[in-house]
């Protein structure tokens, strides 16, 4: 059953281009924790690969211009948006996401006659679909079409939601470039004056909602009071401690500390209180990083992010991944990076090279 996004119809007297976006489904089933398995096929009309993924974290290298951003473009677009953005889909023929469970996601690009669609349209349900667009409407003589181009997700079985995916997994994508907003309206605060100042703001928000839920789930605990509370309570607020000191000893060496009696997140720096919003670039983005983990409460969770070295000291690199999975060890990371540090200590055999993805060359 084929989901339609858009389509460009070439006519026989002229080129008529219609964005029909409509309410697109994907199908999760509501047990689906981790990504088994992607493969694409006709990456840059040449590529075709497959890509076996970790439970825990996948590690995605390889030369400049190699396809590590792309495919980690695809996925986490395929994920959050249940389609994939028109120059995505001007790359490639199809994406299939297939989940621990078996179930899978499938994106196709497609470019036939539509004679062809509607001949398919007898045998497969995406093409029936599609091809029901299509007549439908208004203004159009499907008669007079020759070829179309169309965008299709489909799967097995469309009972839930892109909506009811994000309640069972967090997917979470961070940036690692520090852009600055250019236009005063986007800024949600007059301290917001980069992308990594937005994503702090956002987080802050998130960090307040992490504590009160903490502090509801410990006061409950209290409440029943079997003679273990205090041992549990602890518990409850282990990952938030542990959080605390990881930041205060990777920013050890300039002085600063997580002030620990605000509810948002301050730094004492000598005598000085500063907020995230001074911190250097490589600061804020590793606090976005970790305090995106943080707020992920262990949920189960998706984590993309493409070159979180950059603006990264050496030894923050070596720990990165150990820190994300002691925050939330649920966690699936999915990266792609030149660095060597990000993996020397001890994830060499999490690396796939884009090379040894690749199943078929067409060329």
């Amino acid at each position: 059953m084929g989901l339609v996004s858009c389509f460009v119809w070439h006519i026989k007297e002229d080129l008529y281009i219609c964005n029909a976006f409509k309410k697109y489904q994907i199908i999760i089933s509501m047990n689906i924790e981790k990504i088994s398995k992607v493969e694409i096929k006709s990456l840059w009309n040449r590529f075709d690969l497959i890509w076996n993924l970790n439970p825990d974290v996948n590690i995605l290298s390889g030369i400049n211009g190699s396809g590590k951003s792309t495919i980690l473009d695809f996925i986490a677009c395929l994920l959050t948006r249940g389609i994939l953005t028109d120059d995505l889909a001007e790359l490639v023929q199809s994406v299939k996401i297939t989940f621990n469970n078996g179930k899978c996601i499938l994106f196709e690009h497609i470019i036939d006659t539509i004679k062809n669609i509607e001949l398919k349209a007898k045998t497969d349900d995406k093409y029936k679909s599609l091809f029901s667009n299509i007549k439908k409407k208004e203004g159009l003589n499907y008669k007079n079409i020759e070829r179309i181009s169309a965008n299709i997700t489909s799967s097995d079985d469309l009972e839930t939601t892109l909506k009811e995916l994000h309640e069972l997994i967090e997917i979470d994508a961070i940036s690692t470039f520090d852009k600055e907003i250019v236009e005063v309206g986007k800024r949600p605060d007059e301290n917001v004056r980069t992308e990594l100042d937005r994503d702090i703001f956002k987080l802050q928000k998130q960090y307040l909602d992490y504590q009160l839920n903490i502090g509801k789930r410990a006061f409950e605990i209290v409440s029943t009071d079997n003679g273990n509370s205090k041992k549990d309570v602890s518990l409850i607020r282990k990952t938030q401690e542990r959080f605390l000191k990881i930041i205060d000893s990777l920013f050890e060496e300039t002085g600063k500390k997580i002030n620990r009696t605000k509810n948002e997140i301050t730094f004492i720096n000598g005598d000085e209180e500063i907020t995230a919003y001074q911190l250097s670039s490589g600061e804020k983005q590793l606090l976005v990083i970790l305090l995106t983990i943080l707020v992920q409460d262990n949920k189960s969770s998706i984590l993309f992010m493409d070159e979180p070295e950059i603006s990264l000291h050496f030894d923050w690199q070596k720990k990165l991944i150990q820190y994300i999975l002691e925050l939330n060890p649920n966690v699936q990371i999915i990266l792609a990076t030149h660095s060597p540090a990000v993996v020397m200590e001890g994830w060499h055999n999490k690396v796939s090279d884009v090379r040894d993805l690749i199943v078929q060359d067409k060329k």
